[in-house]
């Protein structure tokens, strides 16, 4: 091989693994990212790290389900304000999770979770099948006060305020001692007045 195109070669190669290199570290957990995320996502392998996160990583038990690692890309997706990843990684879980009425019941709090972020990520990128996504969080765990309010608080940002009202008072009935719902009931009910 000549000199020229042995350079070539070699600067063809290292801009190729400096980029594979990037995208790897672009897909792994930053330390400030890895201190929000849910804290089984510090169990993922090594790999899932960044080189000023790894020091972060932990043994921890995670929940039942072998998808948990996009539902933790997701997360990061979404402290990233990439909203179009999070969703694909959220339906990645739903997807390869299979029926959730066969699975453990305590995997039905990772899929509750993953139905209700997806929909926050739906509900910035203003799809309005979000509420579909508000609704199945809740099928699945009907004592998530969280799903409640920021499924009130979508229809809120859209003027529906009597679907807002609803969805707060079904909230409180699974969940009475919510302050994020009756803090929200409060208010609705003060701004009828």
């Amino acid at each position: 091989m000549n000199k020229k195109l042995k350079q070539t070669f070699f600067y063809v190669y290292m801009t190729l693994f400096s980029s594979i290199c990037l995208a790897i570290d672009d897909y792994s957990f930053s330390e400030s990212e890895a201190k929000q995320l849910p804290p089984f996502c510090l169990g993922l392998s090594i790999g899932n790290f960044q080189d000023n996160a790894k020091h972060l990583r932990k043994e921890v038990k995670s929940p039942a389900g072998s998808h948990n690692h996009h539902f933790c890309h997701g997360m990061k997706s979404m402290l990233r304000q990439d909203y179009s990843t999070a969703i694909q990684e959220f339906e990645y879980v739903q997807t390869n999770s299979g029926d959730p009425r066969k699975l453990p019941q305590s995997y039905y709090l990772i899929l509750a979770a993953t139905s209700l972020y997806k929909a926050e990520a739906m509900a910035k990128l203003g799809n309005p099948r979000a509420i579909e996504e508000y609704n199945k969080a809740i099928q699945l765990k009907p004592k998530y006060p969280q799903a409640y309010a920021k499924l009130a608080d979508y229809y809120s940002s859209r003027g529906m305020k009597d679907d807002a009202l609803e969805t707060i008072k079904l909230g409180i009935k699974y969940s009475p001692n919510s302050k994020a719902l009756n803090k929200r009931l409060q208010k609705i009910q003060q701004n009828n007045k």
